[in-house]
């Protein structure tokens, strides 16, 4: 306060005297000076105060499936947890817990409105969902992840070319940085990898041992992030037999976010089964170069170096040219082989080359459909992520609704204005509801168009393969 009426007598003595040696203010002038300043202190302050009550009192409501996962929990209703907000049997009632204090806050608002749209605004900010955010992103994000078909084309041996052996072990060093993040073709490149890894986990794990290494998943892009990310690298599906289940659940908890450790990865792999005896091959799966300042060319040679029935193999994913040049670095001094690949079509091809496909292998491509348990399980997944938002809509309306009673009961709005006020909140439910519906309808249908798209990519090949051998027999 001293420091407040200082800087107004110094601006009395700049304005009406010029702080001049010869003039001093007088009393009656200083005092018309601090009154007029306390006079637009107070003009703002209420100015402020009323631009604080229109926006508290105008809420947030959703328009759109992510404006409402971006809704800010209400200031009552913050703590509440996904049991509360996701009950079947929510009531039409404020909380015990929060009710008082509820009411202290609607008194002082309905003092200066009775306007029903304000009054839902205040409704919003005070008990607002608590888990839009937790429950409505997941089925934002939902892409259906089905194993992408490992359908390898035949090719001419030529001379006395004898096709490679399916290793006995096969290390996947699968890369998670932050690049990962972008779209390629309608999804996530990560999603992609992931699809391509799993289906071609389930072809070569018939005859190898597999190991699955995760590298960029940890930390974020922000270089005070890097030490994390960068030496993190976990060996999540240990070297043994073909699980589908349990490998499936090992990739699909890989989630995009770092730096790329790429020769990080390829030495960790070498030290972790420097021992053994059987031959390996690394599959790379990498959509860029390395960023942690390791040298994956030296450490290539290093793993390659180790036993002859060593290879490093690299798929480069949507790369651009200096991370192309680097990775067929990397494959050449591992003694194996680059492969790159613009599309989820082209991954799966190259993940793997073999002969024309034996009679068995075309019985078995059924297998590859994701028609059946893997289709009914994705359309399960919507249905309980739809379910439970359904269910945190009906339980912030039941609230409002019990807000609007109770409001009612304490004569603080008349019967009008609660009527006006419950009509709001049941359009607002209404359009919530309808909003979400149409959102898992698209990812049904997501669903849907994936599904038909294997299954025709399946059947396609099966019967080109089937007249290549019918030609072939000639």
């Amino acid at each position: 306060m001293k420091t407040k009426f200082a800087m107004i007598i110094l601006s009395a003595c700049i304005v009406l005297a010029g702080c001049s040696k010869d003039a001093e203010p007088s009393d009656e002038k200083v005092t018309a000076v601090v009154h007029e300043d306390d006079k637009k202190t107070g003009e703002k302050e209420v100015e402020d105060e009323k631009k604080e009550t229109e926006a508290f009192t105008k809420g947030s409501q959703a328009t759109t499936p992510e404006e409402l996962a971006q809704l800010s929990p209400g200031t009552l209703t913050k703590d509440f947890t996904i049991e509360q907000e996701t009950s079947m049997w929510s009531k039409r009632e404020v909380p015990s817990e929060i009710k008082e204090h509820f009411l202290s806050e609607m008194k002082s608002i309905t003092e200066s409105t009775k306007d029903p749209e304000e009054l839902h605004g205040a409704l919003i900010h005070l008990l607002g969902g608590a888990q839009y955010g937790e429950l409505v992103q997941p089925l934002i994000d939902f892409s259906p992840s089905f194993k992408e078909p490992i359908l390898p084309e035949p090719r001419e041996i030529q001379g006395d070319e004898e096709q490679k052996p399916v290793p006995t072990n096969g290390i996947i060093l699968l890369d998670a940085s932050s690049s990962m993040l972008l779209q390629a073709d309608g999804k996530l490149k990560m999603d992609t990898a992931k699809s391509a890894v799993k289906g071609f986990a389930s072809m070569i794990g018939k005859e190898s041992d597999l190991s699955l290494y995760v590298y960029g998943h940890a930390g974020t892009q922000n270089k005070s992030d890097k030490a994390l990310s960068c030496g993190t690298i976990d060996e999540i599906y240990p070297l043994a037999s073909y699980d589908e289940k349990k490998f499936d659940e090992a990739v699909d908890q890989v989630k995009a976010s770092g730096w790329t450790p790429l020769a990080g990865a390829i030495k960790q792999a070498r030290l972790d089964h420097e021992g053994e005896d059987s031959d390996i091959t690394l599959y790379i799966v990498s959509d860029g170069a390395e960023t942690c300042d390791g040298d994956p060319i030296a450490e290539a040679k290093s793993f390659a170096e180790l036993a002859n029935d060593r290879h490093v193999n690299v798929i480069g994913f949507q790369v651009d040219q200096t991370a192309e040049d680097q990775l067929k670095k990397v494959a050449e001094a591992g003694n194996g082989t680059y492969m790159a690949a613009n599309s989820l079509e082209e991954m799966t091809s190259n993940i793997a080359k073999v002969w024309l496909p034996s009679d068995l292998d075309l019985a078995t491509l059924v297998y590859q459909k994701p028609v059946g348990w893997p289709e009914a399980m994705a359309y399960e997944t919507v249905r309980r992520s739809s379910d439970k938002i359904t269910f945190a809509i009906n339980t912030e309306s039941d609230r409002f609704a019990g807000a609007t009673t109770l409001l009612e009961e304490e004569e603080l709005i008349d019967e009008q204005t609660a009527q006006e006020l419950l009509d709001i909140i049941e359009n607002t439910r209404t359009k919530y509801r309808d909003m979400m519906d149409a959102k898992e309808e698209e990812k049904r249908s997501l669903i849907q168009n994936e599904v038909d798209r294997i299954t025709t990519l399946v059947d396609d090949y099966k019967e080109r393969m089937e007249n290549l051998k019918n030609e072939q027999g000639k």
